[in-house]
């Protein structure tokens, strides 16, 4: 467990959790208004986070809806209160924890804190990104090494996009919060597709893929 601190912004880093999940935590440090980015399995080991960063988180901000991403949401909203807030586009939500409905453009306060809201598909149909400063919470779009698993070609083609022309629009030293495993920048994760992009590919290249062996 760890915790950063960046001006106003502190981030707790849990785990790993459920399915090798990173808990996040993102705290406004001046109000201490706090919001879980996603909820992995293994509520205890939320629970553990929140007691090590001595808040009590109010809000959920979900990348997407796989399962290993929101095992926890209705456990947390029990505990805390938590107010869910996602894109209603993605499929997997739990029936009826959705609270505040969010999109591409828009921003979200963790107290005196802004996000933004980056929609950027692909891994799943609305998978999102949030934004501050020099920290991007991405779900599991983009990871050290290459994107996240894609279904087919058609959807790793759409993910790649998100990524260069969404992501990689962000400034080189932006810390890219994975949902699993270490962090990465995205000029390092530039440099390394700019590798896979110099290279041929077969047409119907998806699922696990590395920018520098793919």
């Amino acid at each position: 467990m760890e915790k950063l601190v960046d001006g106003d912004l502190g981030i707790v880093r849990a785990g790993p959790a459920g399915f090798g999940n990173n808990i996040y935590i993102v705290i406004d440090e001046a109000s201490r208004e706090a919001a879980f980015i996603d909820a992995p399995d293994e509520v205890e080991k939320s629970i553990a986070a929140v007691e090590f960063a001595g808040i009590e988180p109010s809000t959920i901000l979900l990348t997407h809806s796989h399962p290993d991403h929101t095992a926890s949401i209705v456990a947390l909203k029990e505990r805390y209160g938590c107010r869910l807030i996602a894109d209603p586009a993605e499929p997997w939500i739990p029936e009826g924890t959705l609270d505040e409905v969010i999109t591409d453009g828009d921003t979200v306060k963790v107290g005196g804190i802004t996000f933004d809201v980056v929609s950027i598909p692909g891994h799943t149909p609305a998978s999102t990104a949030f934004i501050h400063g020099a920290h991007a919470f991405v779900g599991d779009t983009l990871f050290p090494g290459g994107p996240g698993h894609s279904r087919s070609n058609e959807l790793f083609q759409q993910e790649v996009a998100s990524i260069t022309t969404r992501l990689y629009a962000l400034p080189d030293d932006t810390t890219v919060w994975p949902g699993h495993g270490g962090n990465t920048t995205i000029g390092a994760s530039k440099a390394e597709y700019e590798v896979f992009a110099s290279r041929d590919h077969a047409p119907d290249l998806h699922g696990d893929v590395l920018w520098l062996e793919s």
